[in-house]
């Protein structure tokens, strides 16, 4: 990996630890809904539920996760919640009855959670300024080897029961806890972490622009989140073998880490950040949308891919703006607090969605004509969102920080005619979300 010689010791095994946390969850996500629809037997409804409590505690936990790590450090933290993970996953790979898979969802989520904002928040603090933006970048491209191993894995390796995948990713759980416990810094950097009053957290709900934007977020991840739900289950109807799905997530990494820098470079960087967006949506709900055509894995892949490329547009415009957006003393609540933005989201997508899904024996093209029409109707709205001043202006107030990354671009300062936008990098998560720091 280009640069990453140049980076700190605590910083690569950072990077490490975000490729196994990526590989272990993307060894669960592709078969999840299948499993619980086909092993477990439980209806589609039941199975948003299930989801949606993962997301919900993913919640707490990265609020737990946020405070936490300012205040007693990030290997801690990290450690803890890939073991608090793993008991979740083996969970999975025990049970069958319903109240003990939402007890494994739950578990899961919240370990998930506390383990995210702190990985996010220690990759900030520890590397140096000039290595940061590096760093960000190849945290992405980690998560993508990750993913993309994940599904070659499942496709070469497993077969049979879905049990031994949910063994398998509780393994590179505890081999994230063992490594991060062991191998990184104590403390905040080995110095003791500052003392946070508890009164400086309501800076986090003062911030206008945070919270308006964060709201707009949470119906972006809503149906973001769909494909995790509904292409798994979609696989399921077209497929003789269901867990192929898996290469589908391989493939996305492929083109992700093929096309992302050329997308970037030559659109986002051109364009207002929130119009990046917008138009990422539209390509989001039609990829979600299409699905309904689909009648082989080739149909799957292109409605994937159609998918992905919204996510190479929505991801790294919505991550570098709320880290943007964010206090430097209060990084990881801030962080803490993005991922519950994105739970909020997952948690009602996976909820809605399992019940639009299940209701829709009579008017089968109606769930996919829904995800179109929102995601069309949710671009138009983004867009409309640049007009509304006190986020732009907070945007340009951070691109005049000291001590952004030298490298990355930024909103502009100057004419409105040539705004660009701040960016890092990205990766794609369900049980994750990426926040990039600049």
């Amino acid at each position: 990996m280009i640069g990453i010689r140049k980076l700190e010791k605590s910083i690569r095994i950072l990077l490490a630890g975000v490729l196994l946390s990526h590989l272990g969850t993307y060894l669960v996500t592709p078969l999840l809904p299948i499993m619980l629809s086909l092993e477990a037997g439980l209806a589609v409804g039941r199975i948003g539920i299930v989801l949606a409590s993962n997301a919900i505690s993913f919640q707490f936990g990265s609020i737990v996760g946020g405070v936490l790590a300012d205040r007693v450090g990030r290997r801690l933290i990290i450690g803890l919640g890939a073991f608090i993970g793993m008991l979740g996953l083996i969970g999975f790979g025990f049970f069958r009855d319903y109240w003990l898979l939402l007890l494994s969802a739950i578990t899961l989520g919240f370990g998930n959670g506390l383990n995210a904002p702190s990985t996010k928040a220690a990759i900030s603090v520890l590397a140096a300024e000039e290595n940061r933006t590096t760093a960000f970048s190849l945290r992405g491209i980690a998560a993508n080897i990750g993913t993309g191993t994940a599904g070659i894995v499942i496709f070469f390796f497993i077969t049979g029961s879905s049990q031994i995948i949910f063994f398998i990713a509780a393994a590179v759980y505890l081999l994230l806890a063992l490594m991060s416990w062991t191998l990184l810094p104590k403390h905040c950097g080995n110095e003791p972490c500052p003392e946070m009053p508890l009164g400086a957290y309501k800076e986090v709900f003062q911030n206008k622009s945070f919270l308006v934007f964060g709201f707009v977020s949470i119906f972006i991840w809503a149906l973001y989140t769909q494909l995790a739900l509904v292409l798994p289950l979609r696989a399921a109807d077209v497929l003789a073998n269901p867990s192929n799905v898996a290469l589908i997530w391989t493939i996305n990494s492929i083109i992700v880490i093929s096309t992302q820098s050329l997308i970037t470079n030559k659109f986002i960087l051109h364009r207002h950040p929130l119009t990046a967006m917008g138009i990422g949506m539209v390509f989001i709900g039609l990829g979600l949308g299409s699905l309904y055509f689909a009648s082989s894995f080739i149909h799957l892949v292109f409605s994937a891919a159609t998918f992905v490329i919204g996510e190479m547009l929505v991801l790294p415009t919505t991550d570098s703006t709320i880290s943007q957006l964010s206090k430097a003393q209060l990084i990881g609540i801030f962080f803490g607090l993005a991922n519950v933005i994105f739970g909020l989201g997952q948690a009602g997508g996976n909820f809605v969605g399992g019940q639009l899904l299940s209701g829709s024996e009579d008017y089968p093209l109606l769930p996919w004509l829904v995800y179109a029409i929102i995601g069309v109707v949710m671009g138009i709205l983004i867009i409309m969102l640049k007009k509304w001043k006190p986020l732009n202006d907070s945007l340009k107030s951070a691109a005049q920080k000291d001590g952004s990354p030298k490298h990355a671009p930024k909103v502009s300062v100057d004419s409105s005619q040539h705004k660009t936008h701040p960016f890092n990098s990205w990766e794609p998560e369900v049980f994750f979300r990426k926040r990039t720091d600049p």
